[in-house]
C-alpha cells in the first residue's frame, strides 16, 4: 500500500489546553507520512509558543487576526499542498483520533478513487457511544460505527471538525465559501463536491472524538453563535444547486416555520429565528449569486475584499528550523 501525505490543518484561537492531546493522538496513529500545520487565528494564549517548544514537527501559520473557519483554512490551504500534500484534514483543536482513524480513512479512500471528502465516525468525548452529531445526522451509519465496518457510506455532509478531502477535489470545487464562514460552511463545501461528480463519505471505521464549541465557551459568544448558525441554516437552504431559486425559497420558508414552531414557547425565540431569516432575505442578491455561481461549478473567492492581502506568518519549531 502507498501512503498518501496528508495535511493536518488544525483551526485553533486561544485553545492552548486541548493541542498536547490532539498531537499525540495523530502520533499515536503512526500514520507513515503525515504533516501537521497549526492555523491560529491570532491566539493571545501560548498556543504558538508551547507548540513550537514541544512539537517541532508542526509548523505554525499564524494568521494576522481572527479570521474565522473559512477564510483562515482557505489562506492556510496552498501552503499544505505546496509541501505537496495529496489529501488535506480540516481539524479544530477540540478534537481527538482514535487509533487507526487516519489508515482508514486513507484505505477506504483508495478502495474508492471516486471519493473527494471522507469523515470519521464520532464517539461521545467520555465514552465509546455515537456522539448527538451522528445520533442526529447520521442514523443510518450508526449499525456500521458499532460494527466497525470499512465500507463507506454515502451521506449529503460530514463535519468539519474533522474533514478529509482530497487535492483532486478542491482543484474542482474550490475552496471554502467566506460567505458562510462558521456553520454550514462544510455542509456547504460537500454539496458543492457532489454537485461536481464526487462522492462524499463517512468511514465508520475510523474513529474521533469532538468535544464540541470550545471556541465558542464564552457565554459572551453563545448569542452570536445561535444567530449565525440560523442564518447560515437559511443561506445553506437558499443556495442549494439541485433545485431552481423558486424551490429554495419554498424551502426556506417552510424551514423558518418548522423552526418558528419550535421555539413558540419562547416569544423571544420566535424573534431571533425571524431576524435570522429575515437578515438572510435581506441578503437575497448576494445569495442568489452564490447559487448561480454554485450551479455552474463557479469556485468561489477564497477570501472577501477585506482580507484580499492577508499576510500568513510561517514559523517552525528551532529544531526542524535547523534541519
Amino acid at each position: 500500500m502507498q501512503y498518501p501525505t496528508l495535511g493536518i490543518l488544525i483551526l485553533n484561537h486561544n485553545g492552548r489546553r486541548w493541542l498536547a492531546p490532539l498531537y499525540r493522538s495523530i502520533q499515536s496513529n503512526r500514520y507513515p507520512d503525515v504533516r501537521v500545520y497549526l492555523v491560529d487565528n491570532a491566539s493571545a494564549d501560548d498556543s504558538i509558543e508551547v507548540t513550537l517548544r514541544d512539537h517541532p514537527e508542526v509548523t505554525v501559520l499564524r494568521m494576522p487576526q481572527n479570521l474565522g473557519y473559512c477564510t483562515a483554512y482557505n489562506l492556510a490551504m496552498p501552503y499544505a499542498l505546496a509541501d505537496g500534500c495529496e489529501w488535506l484534514i480540516w481539524a479544530n483543536n477540540d478534537v481527538l483520533l482514535e487509533p487507526g482513524c487516519l489508515m482508514d480513512l486513507v484505505h477506504a479512500c483508495q478502495e474508492h478513487n471516486d471519493i473527494g471528502v471522507a469523515g470519521p465516525g464520532f464517539l461521545a468525548w467520555d465514552r465509546d457511544e455515537p456522539n448527538s452529531y451522528m445520533l442526529g445526522n447520521h442514523p443510518q451509519a450508526i449499525p456500521a460505527l458499532q460494527a466497525r465496518s470499512e465500507i463507506p457510506i454515502d451521506v449529503e455532509w460530514v463535519e468539519g471538525s474533522f474533514l478529509m478531502v482530497s487535492r483532486r477535489c478542491l482543484e474542482k470545487v474550490g475552496g471554502l465559501d467566506p460567505y458562510l464562514d462558521n456553520f454550514w460552511e462544510e455542509a456547504d463545501f460537500c454539496r458543492r463536491a457532489r454537485h461536481q461528480g464526487s462522492r462524499v463519505v463517512l468511514v465508520p471505521s475510523a474513529l474521533a472524538r469532538h468535544f464540541g464549541g470550545a471556541s465558542w465557551n464564552c457565554s459572551a459568544l453563545q448569542s452570536q453563535r445561535r444567530s449565525l448558525l440560523s442564518r447560515n441554516s437559511y443561506v445553506y437552504k437558499l443556495a442549494n444547486p439541485e433545485k431552481d431559486f423558486s424551490s429554495n425559497l419554498l424551502a426556506a420558508l417552510h424551514h423558518f416555520c418548522v423552526c418558528a414552531k419550535g421555539a413558540f414557547t419562547s416569544a423571544s425565540g420566535v424573534l431571533e429565528e425571524a431576524r435570522s431569516f429575515g437578515l438572510a432575505l435581506a441578503d437575497l442578491r448576494a445569495i442568489h449569486r452564490k447559487w448561480s455561481n454554485d450551479r455552474r461549478g463557479k469556485p468561489p473567492a477564497p477570501t472577501t475584499a477585506a482580507h484580499e492581502h492577508t499576510r500568513v506568518e510561517v514559523l517552525r519549531g528551532e529544531s526542524r528550523a535547523s534541519a
